[in-house]
């Protein structure tokens, strides 16, 4: 929460607080996904009928597989992945493909390109590192388009696998709002309209990103209750809970950024009242608490509360280590209050 003159961070500061968001936003999307996942292997060989290619890859990665007529091809396009292999030469044996290459999209973006013989039917699925190997593995079966269903390999069934990824959900919360204009500079200038600003530019850069989105709790000047900013969060399946706030202080020479979570105090309080309220259908982690027995239910709240107060504070000192190179800061580690906004039992939440 950054202790500053309202019209000072607009007039003359607004660059090096945007400057801020953004080194966040990279710290953001670091977490989400790698940057710099690679493809160590690919490897082709027979699947039943058809022929199937695996990647070898150093760690999960959003991917799109599709197929291309005149010519025929097959393309696997993996996000933010580098090719660290050669490619293999295909035996003129096989049915369905003549070549493999590759190139680069949008600079950070891997495509394979399967040259075939005739049209195919692909299927992908990931498998995740095992005792056999330890790493994992994209896997990619094609058969002729034209044999028949009978003549597929049969499928591992793996229910995690099956999972279609979905994209890192991050909930922006712009504070105040409505008849709550927040904290007030000296010129008149109210923190609910420079907090929104943040927040917009925040959610269109996350929402460039590849495996991101951003959902905003408020996107206009209306008032939010402390709890229906978490409801949104939870509503839309968020992984991690921003509230982005611009206080002003009486002495203008106080200055900096802070990063807040959840106090002990603070959790404690909030499982209680998660507890007190499980009979009546509330979900935890998208597990329902309501056919669980309290001494159950009290279980679960506690290891949700654990891992979510870790994910918490390690966002937190990695959000602080960023903030300090670009600006200062208000205090020199991570601070902990009761905020309502942070008391999620089961999304990682910090206030900055």
């Amino acid at each position: 929460m950054g202790s500053c003159d309202i019209d000072a961070a607009v007039t003359r500061g607004h660059d090096v607080m945007w400057r801020r968001w953004v080194f966040f936003l990279v710290l953001c999307t670091g977490i989400g996904s790698a940057m710099a996942a690679s493809l160590d292997q690919l490897r082709v060989g027979k699947a039943g009928s058809g022929t199937r290619l695996v990647f070898d890859l150093s760690d999960t990665v959003q991917h799109k597989v599709f197929t291309l007529a005149g010519p025929d091809r097959l393309v696997i396009d993996l996000s933010k992945t580098r090719l660290r292999a050669s490619l293999p030469k295909v035996a003129d044996s096989n049915p369905l493909i003549k070549n493999v290459r590759s190139g680069t999209r949008k600079g950070h973006d891997l495509r394979v390109v399967v040259d075939l013989k005739t049209a195919v039917r692909p299927r992908s699925f990931f498998l995740k590192a095992d005792a056999s190997y330890d790493y994992p593995r994209l896997v990619v079966d094609i058969h002729d388009r034209n044999v028949a269903d009978a003549a597929q390999v049969p499928v591992i069934k793996k229910a995690a696998e099956d999972i279609k990824q979905r994209n890192i959900v991050i909930a922006i919360d712009a504070g105040h709002g409505g008849n709550d204009p927040g904290a007030r500079g000296g010129r008149g200038t109210q923190e609910k309209y420079v907090v929104l600003d943040v927040a917009r530019r925040l959610k269109t850069i996350i929402d460039g990103e590849s495996g991101m989105e951003a959902v905003l709790t408020r996107d206009g000047d209306y008032y939010l209750g402390l709890r229906e900013r978490m409801a949104k969060a939870r509503e839309a399946k968020a992984d991690l809970f921003i509230s982005i706030h611009a206080d002003a202080f009486r002495d203008s020479r106080v200055r900096g950024s802070s990063v807040y979570t959840l106090s002990e105090r603070g959790a404690s309080s909030e499982a209680a009242r998660w507890l007190a309220e499980h009979e009546n259908g509330k979900e935890l982690g998208g597990v329902s608490l309501e056919d669980k027995d309290k001494t159950l239910a009290s279980v679960l709240m506690d290891l949700s509360q654990s891992a979510t107060t870790e994910a918490s504070m390690d966002v937190a000192n990695q959000v602080l280590r960023s903030l300090k190179k670009v600006g200062k800061t208000h205090k020199p580690t991570v601070q902990q209050a009761g905020f309502v906004v942070l008391k999620s039992p089961d999304i990682p939440s910090i206030l900055v």
